[in-house]
């Protein structure tokens, strides 16, 4: 699941009371429930706005969601031909969000159902959709894009893998502590105070 839409079908809505679940139920909807976090599908894009007011009535807070892939395909495709295989694939699709990168054989493609993100994914033809991930992935540099979208166009930043570890709370500590070449006093134990080193008992937890 990727960036929210106010165009998508799919809400995430949290305390849903079975009083608003009777409601929205008869607005053409689909209620399924995964680790006590309710999803209501909207049958029509047409039902958007009801299932909002429904809600908002309720003080029920919700996010619209979306589906992100991104595509690779064998031959070179424009936007509307990569729109139009990701219908034939998907009845009744709503693509929220297309492009198609410089190259021509690589794209991005979001929806607004998570049934319709599998039967992409599950495509084993000349367009590939997979899980869309920016890792290591270029910026495109052309505008060759349709959609609605809150992700300011989604250009994909190349990430470059840090050199040296970053110092933290976690990392490990020294080998070995520094010792001092002065003469100690008392001679049992080492430091002054004979019993256990240093004065005060109690060492520290180790945030290793």
């Amino acid at each position: 699941m990727s960036q929210t839409s106010d165009n998508s079908r799919t809400f995430r809505v949290l305390n849903l009371t079975d009083e608003v679940k009777a409601t929205i139920s008869s607005l053409n909807t689909t209620v399924t429930q995964h680790e006590n976090i309710n999803y209501v599908e909207v049958a029509s894009v047409d039902d958007i706005s009801a299932v909002k007011s429904a809600l908002d009535a309720a003080e029920i807070k919700y996010k619209q969601c979306s589906y992100s892939t991104f595509v690779r395909f064998k031959d070179q495709l424009s936007v509307d031909q990569l729109n139009a295989t990701a219908s034939e694939l998907c009845e009744n699709v709503n693509i929220l969000y297309s492009r198609v990168d410089e190259n021509n054989h690589t794209g991005k493609l979001v929806v607004d159902r998570l049934e319709d993100y599998n039967k992409l994914k599950s495509n084993t033809g000349d367009v590939s959709f997979y899980r869309f991930s920016p890792v290591n992935v270029s910026v495109p540099k052309s505008n060759n894009y349709q959609g609605r979208s809150n992700e300011n166009t989604g250009d994909w930043q190349k990430v470059v893998p840090r050199k040296q570890p970053v110092a933290g709370r976690y990392t490990a500590a020294p080998s070995a502590p520094v010792q001092s070449s002065a003469p100690t006093r008392g001679g049992r134990g080492g430091a002054r105070g004979g019993r256990g080193g240093a004065r005060g008992g109690r060492a520290a937890p180790s945030t290793a």
